[in-house]
Parts: C-alpha cells; structure tokens; sequence
C-alpha cells in the first residue's frame, strides 16, 4: 500500500511540474539572463518594485483563471476595476465609513461577474460577446459616475493604506494580497469539488452535466470570481494612487489573460491552474520591469507583450494537442486493465 501511494504522490509531482514547466522554466532563464544583462535588476529595492509591479496583474489573473479553465474568456475585468475604484472613492467623498466603501466596491465586481455568467451560462452567449458588451457598459457607467474624470478622496484607514502602497517587514503589501488571494485560488481549484467541477466544465460541459455537474450555477461563480478579484484589484489601485480613476485598467484585461497564458492554462479550457498563473504574472512583470531598466519605450513594450502571447498560445497549443495523444493512446490500456471481469454461468 505504501509503495503504491508514494508511486501515485511521484506521478502526481511530475504532472504538476510537466504542467507548469513553460512558466517555471521562462522564469529562470529569464532570470539568468537579467543577472548577466542587467544586474541593477537585483537591487533589494527594485525586487520589491516587481513584486508590487505583479500585485495587481496577479490579483486579476487569478481570478482569470477560473474563467478561462471553464473555456470560457472574461474581457470586463479592465472596466470591473475601474468601476471598482470610483465606487469606493465616491462612497468614501460622500463620508461612509472606509471598511463599507471597499466591500460595496468589491460587490460591485461580484455583481458584474454574476451578469457576465449569466449572459454566458444561461443566455448562452458566447463569453467573448458577452463579456466585451459588459466591458463598453461598465466603462460607461465609470465615466458617466465621475463626468469623465478621477476623484480623489482622502484615505485614513491603516489596512486601506496597506493594500495600496504599505508594506510588512519591506515586503509591499499588494504582493502580500497577491500571494493570499494565489493561495486560495490554489487550494479551491486543488481540493474543492468546485475546482473538480471547473476543470471538468472545460473538458466538455456535455459530459460534465451528464455526470451531475451543476453546469450554470459553476459557470456564473466562476465569472462572480472573476469579478471579485477584478473589484479586489480595483480597491487596491484606487489605494494606491488616491484616486478613483474611470480609465485606470484600461489593459489589465489583456495583462491578465497574457500571465494566465504564460502560466500554461489553456484557453480552450481544462488544463493549466492558478499555480502557472503565479509564475505567469511575476515573468510578466519581470519583462516590463527589465524593459523599463533597458529605456524600451512603452509602446515597443506593447508589441513584445503581443509576441509573448502569440509564443505562449502555439506552445500551450502544442502541449495541449500533444496530451490529447496521450490521453487517446493510454485510454483503451486503461479499458484493457480496468476491464470488468464477467463470470462464467455455472450450469447446476
């Protein structure tokens, strides 16, 4: 018994780290390159600015993950941020107390997703449709909320400074948030029957309402999720600057969906996890913030992101094409050595 479990505990080790190997391996030789190219990069306070540089990605990623793990693609999240933050400013300007502000802001975001997973779950739109209709609305209604321009506010809670721009023990406070919110992203797709139900919805949805998966209501919390850590990202750079900024997030969306990419989950749903999207936002934020250190002007920055993308699809696609083979070839062994075994009548 013993030796079986430590076989299954290996295999397991190794498909984890086979799943993750496009994130884990870019971060070192990215790394090791940055040591060579640029050694200013490993200055103790520009480390801490990449781990406050992936803060927010990361945050909205996570999230970003449950959709697309269903299939599905969440292109709101930009405008759920930015609603997000001017709902807190203008609730905290009109004198509610701090606390009360960021939890409104924050289900303004569930509210978006529950939208967006409905329109998806239960209307049957295409999640690219429905969640870029949600996008154009929601950015209206931020502009339309503050005229078009940031409000600033006043901020005197010591846990709302933190998550902006504080920080414990010289660690910034948003990568603080950004590691809490990557470990239970991790331990409900890990271990909760929701996360079996997400990854089974992305495999095929037929087959997962067949076999008793509560499809639509998996589908929406996964938006909701998705909604939240928006809303949660939105709270948190609205701490930051001081400001609820109507066109703060404007590509956040296209930031996230490219570390949830790099991280190796699959836009077609069913493979990857929130542990690629770790290692996906913090090469993500290692790449601009070497850019930024070499003078590569923002908008060059922009066409690498793009390329980096186009890189992480057509090898993602690869894997994926290449463990569909697998899963084709090990499936009639499967059948072979899982056969029932059917006994003979015996004649009285």
């Amino acid at each position: 018994m013993s030796t079986q479990t430590t076989g299954q505990s290996s295999n397991s080790l190794s498909l984890k780290l086979r799943n993750n190997w496009l994130p884990i391996l870019s971060l070192v030789i990215v790394v090791i390159v940055v040591a060579v190219a640029v050694p200013s990069f490993f200055q103790p306070s520009n480390l801490l600015n990449v781990g406050r540089q992936s803060a927010i990605v990361g945050v909205i990623a996570i999230g970003m993950t449950f959709v697309v793990l269903t299939g599905g693609i969440d292109l709101s999240v930009g405008s759920i941020l930015a609603l997000s933050g001017v709902t807190t400013a203008l609730l905290i300007n009109n004198g509610l107390i701090v606390p009360l502000a960021v939890v409104a802001g924050l289900l303004v975001g569930v509210a978006a997703g529950v939208v967006n997973g409905i329109g998806v779950a239960v209307l049957k739109v295409q999640p690219f449709i429905m969640t870029l209709a949600t996008m154009v609305a929601i950015q209206g209604v931020s502009l339309r909320l503050t005229d078009g321009g940031p409000k600033q506010f006043e901020n005197l809670n010591a846990f709302f400074d933190f998550i902006g721009s504080g920080s414990v023990l010289g660690i910034p406070g948003p990568f603080l948030v950004f590691l809490l919110v990557a470990v239970m992203g991790i331990l409900a797709l890990r271990y909760l029957a929701f996360g079996r139900f997400i990854y089974a919805i992305g495999g095929s949805m037929e087959a997962a309402r067949l076999s008793g998966v509560q499809t639509t209501r998996t589908v929406i919390i996964a938006y909701s999720i998705s909604g939240l850590c928006a809303a949660l990202a939105g709270v948190m750079t609205a701490a930051r600057l001081g400001v609820g900024d109507p066109t703060a997030g404007s590509l956040s969306n296209l930031d996230a969906i490219t570390a949830v990419v790099i991280g190796g989950t699959s836009l077609m749903g069913g493979i990857g996890g929130a542990v690629g999207t770790v290692f996906g936002a913090i090469l993500l934020a290692i790449l601009s913030n070497i850019m930024n250190l070499l003078g590569i002007s923002p908008f060059d920055q922009q066409i690498v992101k793009g390329a980096v993308i186009v890189i992480a699809v057509l090898i993602a696609a690869r894997a994926g094409v290449r463990r569909f083979r697998e899963r084709r070839t090990d499936a009639p062994k499967a059948a072979t050595t899982h056969a029932p075994t059917v006994s003979t009548p015996v004649s009285k």
